[in-house]
């Protein structure tokens, strides 16, 4: 049996829910999974797979998870690894927003030296009823400019579940090719 590392920051829940998500589809395929929010993850050494996951806030990926990643990079780096993003700009499929996206990435990756096999980009949530007064009309704001939902007295989930069962899938056969590889 694999086992497999799944290391996320989250603000506002999304990206731990799609960690979960990942770590169940997993789970199904056969593998020891843990979850840890990258507050108190461990080092990726004792692990046959790696997946950081981190949503963008204000243009940029966490200082928390850029930290983990760049610590342990030449562990990421050896090991089958995989990094998912989760944006509002995903929810928008045309090429300047998918563009905008893997820039983000790249960043992340070029401040790191991260060089992961696999890369998800996912939508996340608006989540208006958990922002405060100022951050609900920030969102709103943004929302409206790119042709999206306005209601603030509700919220909304983008996150295209089939694409994020996919990469876990996609990263199980990764493992596991590895895992014969190395027997």
């Amino acid at each position: 049996m694999t086992t497999i590392l799944v290391v996320f920051h989250t603000s506002e829940g999304q990206t731990a829910r799609i960690a979960d998500h990942v770590a169940a589809v997993l789970r199904d395929l056969g593998d020891e999974v843990e979850v840890h929010d990258v507050a108190g993850a461990p080092a990726p050494e004792a692990y046959d797979g790696v997946i950081v996951g981190d949503s963008i806030h204000g243009v940029h990926h966490s200082k928390a998870l850029t930290r983990y990643v760049r610590d342990h990079v030449a562990v990421l780096n050896k090991l089958p690894a995989a990094l998912f993003q989760v944006s509002l700009t995903s929810a928008n499929p045309d090429d300047q927003h998918t563009a905008t996206a893997q820039g983000l990435v790249q960043e992340l990756l070029d401040r790191t030296k991260f060089d992961p096999d696999l890369v998800g980009l996912f939508a996340g949530a608006l989540v208006y009823t958990q922002y405060g007064w100022f951050k609900r009309r920030v969102m709103r704001a943004i929302s409206r400019r790119e042709g999206g939902d306005t209601d603030t007295s509700r919220d909304y989930e983008y996150t295209d579940w089939q694409a994020v069962e996919q990469f876990a899938r996609d990263l199980h056969r990764l493992v596991q090719s590895n895992a014969v590889a190395a027997s």
